[in-house]
């Protein structure tokens, strides 16, 4: 496959090359088979279980471990005492089988492939149509961490790390967003004024240090009734990239590109920076900013007045440092004249950055100008 040399804007450039897809399954009420009484296996069935999965584990008697036995006292599983075979297959959802040998292990993978049935073989990938990752478990928010299969370990060390970044509250404010859903969905059309209440509900969750009661359900509520009398109204950031390391970037920088509803950036501006903004936003690849090129200029203005006029929060990405030229304050005034809110949000120049240390450290001090 060819690799590009540097960032686009078509869609095909938006995500980095992926090792495997994730997804997330739904299989309540849907039965899943299991071959396997071990503890690997009732590790697999009791995962299966909390998901509302109706578990069969084909083993017999005397291959069932005292874990998989504590899951059958717990109505989590229904054990049939026999081998599994090939008519287990009809009717499930999925497939799940520690097997001893990979005789087992490809005669499994066959069989559950001839009935359509995905499958898994516990510790052998080269059987394997799904893996499983390590779960952060803050239901209905899940977050599933993979290393393909390269280093498992180093899988539950980010999930350990992730952990300790997520409020306990965050379970339950995640419930209190689908009570407020339906009246959100009807009241605000999908856009601007949606996510900004999404973004008001974020803001809420990571600042509480409690669980959500009816205040904050009411709050809620009363976000949504402020979104909807306000006039619907666009916004211009220009954000300074900095020398094209991603790392470098500012917290502010990499919020603003995480905000955005569509991207400029120019020809400097790497992949790297790129992959760190919303899925969703639009990207449009234009000129950089110059003074001595009027004309592309005024045709930028144009463009970026044009597209925030429609609502839109537009982010025009600079490599280096964003207030470097005069070109740059022109169009800043330019955008306040025609009556738009501008921020501008320095990067980091060439001039603040070498190569050459060992340790590279950002500069910490971030720059919001209002001109709006």
């Amino acid at each position: 496959m060819r690799k590009r040399s540097s960032p686009q804007s078509d869609e095909a450039g938006r995500i980095e090359p992926l090792a495997k897809l994730p997804v997330f399954w739904n299989l309540s009420e849907k039965r899943v088979v299991i071959a396997g009484g071990s503890d690997a296996a009732a590790w697999k069935a009791e995962l299966l279980a909390a998901c509302g999965a109706l578990v069969d584990v084909y083993a017999e008697a005397e291959g069932i471990g005292a874990a998989m036995q504590d899951l059958v006292i717990a109505e989590k599983v229904t054990i049939l005492n026999q081998p599994w075979h090939i008519g287990m297959f009809h009717g499930a959802s999925m497939a799940i089988a520690d097997c001893d040998s990979d005789d087992e292990a490809r005669a499994f993978s066959c069989a559950a492939r001839a009935a359509g049935v995905p499958f898994n073989v516990i510790d052998k990938p080269a059987y394997c149509q799904f893996q499983f990752g390590s779960i952060v478990n803050r239901s209905p928010v899940i977050l599933s961490i993979s290393t393909d299969g390269a280093a498992p370990i180093l899988a539950q060390a980010i999930r350990r790390r992730v952990e300790t970044l997520l409020p306990p509250s965050l379970k339950d404010w995640a419930m209190l967003a689908q009570t407020v859903r339906a009246t959100v969905n009807s009241q605000l059309e999908p856009g601007p004024k949606r996510r900004a209440f999404w973004e008001r509900f974020v803001d809420r969750c990571f600042s509480s240090t409690k669980v959500p009661g009816e205040d904050d359900r009411q709050g809620l509520i009363s976000d949504v009734e402020t979104l909807c009398s306000l006039p619907l109204s666009g916004s211009v950031t220009i954000v300074g990239a900095g020398p094209g390391d991603a790392e470098l970037l500012t917290l502010k920088a990499v919020r603003c590109l995480q905000a955005a509803d569509l991207i400029l950036f120019d020809d400097g501006v790497s992949s790297d920076v790129l992959e760190l903004a919303r899925r969703e936003a639009k990207r449009m690849l234009v000129g950089a900013v110059d003074e001595n090129a009027t004309g592309s200029e005024l045709n930028l203005r144009q463009l970026v007045a044009g597209l925030a006029r429609t609502g839109k929060r537009v982010v025009l990405l600079r490599a280096g440092d964003a207030a470097a030229s005069g070109a740059v304050a022109a169009l800043i005034e330019d955008l306040q004249m025609a009556g738009l809110h501008v921020d501008l949000v320095l990067g980091i120049s060439g001039s603040n950055f070498s190569s050459d240390v060992a340790f590279k450290q950002p500069i910490t001090s971030e720059v919001l100008v209002h001109t709006g």
